[in-house]
């Protein structure tokens, strides 16, 4: 009987080392399972945060500070919208015939 009580003693003390082995490799795998989720987060971030930087950089500028020439395709000044619209009064102004009347200077004929 004393033989028969070892052997189970060993093969309890088996079971126990192989449960105990089991329960480190899952151990293991969870960590290294979270630490692929984290790692995979992290690259998502950086994704997104280069696709935004990337949309930013390709979106046209808003600014009326510079435009971009259509001649030349160089980077101009941009006239204010009040020089523009200056600048269509003085061309409509130099097809005006003047009438010498002696009046004010805002006589004349359009053509």
């Amino acid at each position: 009987m004393g033989a028969a009580r070892r052997q189970h003693h060993a093969q309890q003390n088996a079971m126990r080392a192989a449960n105990e082995e089991a329960n480190r490799m899952a151990e293991m795998m969870r960590q290294q399972q979270e630490a692929e989720r984290q790692r995979l987060e992290m690259m998502r971030q950086q994704m997104e945060a280069q696709t935004k930087a990337m949309l930013e950089a390709s979106k046209a500028p808003t600014t009326v500070k510079s435009t971009i020439g259509a001649e030349t395709g160089s980077v101009r000044t941009a006239a204010s919208r009040r020089k523009s619209t200056v600048a269509m009064g003085s061309g409509a102004a130099s097809l005006r015939i003047p009438l010498n009347i002696g009046g004010g200077s805002s006589g004349g004929l359009s053509i």
